[in-house]
C-alpha cells in the first residue's frame, strides 16, 4: 500500500509490538523516558500521554483549560478530553466505498493523582500553558503538534534507553498501572478511559504474573507459612 503524507517520502521502520510490552514497566523507566527527553515539552508530551492515557491524536489536542489541579485534594480533574473513536460517513465513492472522518466526542471526567511520579512535570507544564493546545506547534499557529512529531520522539526515545515505547503503548502501560496499583476492576477502567466495548476493557484488565503475585499476598492466615530457608 502506498503511503501518503509525511510518511511517504520520508524513511521509517516498523517497530515490533507483542503483548508483554503492554504491561506496565513500572514508574523507574517511565522517568528513564522523560530524562531521555530534551525539552521540557518533551517531557509533559510523555508524562500527559501517560497520564491520561490518550491515543496519540487525542494527547495532541488536549488543552490546558481541560485540567484543574485541586492541590488540597492531591488530585488533577480532566473534563472535556477530546475522543476520537468512531468514524462518520462524509461522502460515497463511485466504486460503493465511502470517505470517512473521524466523530469527535469527549470522555466522562477522570482523576490523575498528584502523587503520581509524572505529575509533577505535567503541572509544571500546565503553568506554563494555561490556555489553547497543550503542545502548540511552532510552525503552524493556532495548531497542535502532529502525530508525525510524536511518532519521531517515540522513535528516539526508544533508540536512546532501548525501551519499546511507540505512542499506543503509554496507553496500555496505563491500563495496566491501574490494575496493577490501584486494583482496577472491570468497570473502573471502563469509566476512566471511556470505553464503551468489553472486550477492549477485557484485554487490560490482565494483571500479568507480578500483579497476580501481588494480589495473592500477604498469605491468609489460614495457610501454613513456609519454613525458613537457613543455610545449614
Amino acid at each position: 500500500m502506498t503511503q501518503r503524507g509525511w510518511w511517504g517520502w520520508h524513511g521509517y521502520s516498523r517497530r515490533a509490538v507483542s503483548k508483554d510490552d503492554e504491561e506496565f514497566p513500572g514508574w523507574p523507566t517511565l522517568l528513564e523516558l522523560t530524562e531521555a527527553c530534551e525539552t521540557s515539552l518533551e517531557r509533559a508530551f510523555i508524562a500527559a500521554l501517560f497520564l491520561t492515557g490518550s491515543r496519540v491524536s487525542e494527547a495532541l489536542q488536549l488543552r490546558g483549560s481541560s485540567f484543574e489541579v485541586l492541590e488540597e485534594d492531591g488530585l488533577i480533574i480532566c473534563r472535556g478530553v477530546t475522543l476520537l473513536k468512531r468514524y462518520r460517513k462524509l461522502e460515497e465513492r463511485p466504486d460503493g466505498s465511502w470517505v470517512t472522518g473521524p466523530l469527535e466526542t469527549y470522555r466522562r471526567p477522570f482523576p490523575i493523582l498528584l502523587a503520581e511520579p509524572l505529575t509533577l512535570i505535567l503541572v509544571a507544564w500546565l503553568e506554563k500553558v494555561r490556555s489553547g493546545y497543550l503542545f502548540p506547534s511552532p510552525r503552524r499557529p493556532g495548531k497542535p503538534l502532529t502525530r508525525a512529531w510524536a511518532y519521531k520522539l517515540s522513535g528516539r526515545l526508544q533508540d536512546r534507553t532501548g525501551v519499546p515505547c511507540w505512542p499506543h503503548a503509554f496507553r496500555s502501560w496505563r491500563a495496566s498501572q491501574l490494575v496493577q496499583d490501584y486494583g482496577f476492576e472491570l468497570l473502573d477502567l471502563i469509566d476512566f478511559f471511556t470505553w464503551e466495548k468489553l472486550d477492549t476493557a477485557l484485554g487490560y484488565t490482565r494483571r500479568g504474573p507480578w500483579g497476580l503475585a501481588k494480589r495473592m499476598r500477604p498469605l491468609p492466615q489460614y495457610l501454613p507459612q513456609a519454613p525458613s530457608r537457613e543455610v545449614t
